[in-house]
């Protein structure tokens, strides 16, 4: 999966207003539902599979970068939201570091391996220490949005 070409620019949060990982993914999910991406009366059975997920494991995946996600029947195609969290939010790490960067991800349930692949793509992408600072200090979506396609092309 590119990343790039999954997300869009309005399912990208500059600024999170959240203060905790459980407000952030609520704020995560509220803009999925915002953009039509995942319908209004299925945000309890969402948000219920997304908070048993993190509570299960932190999806916090150390340097800074957290992956709330979770496989549900209530999607067709994968949902991508990107936030930026400035101060970093307590996702109870690998490492304990605050968490600067949450990517958001759904998936349909019946699609386990897009999945898998998914999040290892993201976090393959995250682990570029270049990619994350500057991502840090973009204003918007769209240059957030170039930065990972710049980014990724670099990688073939």
């Amino acid at each position: 999966m590119i990343l790039s070409k999954n997300l869009k620019k309005t399912n990208v949060i500059v600024k999170a207003r959240a203060k905790d990982r459980w407000a952030l993914i609520e704020e995560m999910l509220d803009l999925a539902i915002r953009n039509n991406l995942v319908n209004k009366d299925d945000r309890n059975v969402l948000k219920t599979a997304l908070f048993e997920r993190e509570k299960s494991m932190s999806t916090g995946i150390g340097r800074g970068v957290a992956i709330p996600h979770c496989s549900t029947d209530v999607v067709e195609e994968a949902v991508i939201i990107l936030a930026l969290c400035d101060p970093g939010i307590d996702f109870d790490s690998i490492d304990n570091e605050p968490v600067n960067i949450a990517i958001f991800l759904l998936v349909p349930r019946n699609k386990l391996k897009q999945h898998i692949k998914t999040l290892a793509d993201i976090a393959k992408i995250m682990n570029n220490d270049e990619l994350r600072e500057k991502l840090l200090t973009l204003k918007k979506p769209e240059t957030i949005l170039k930065a990972i396609k710049e980014f990724e092309t670099s990688l073939n």
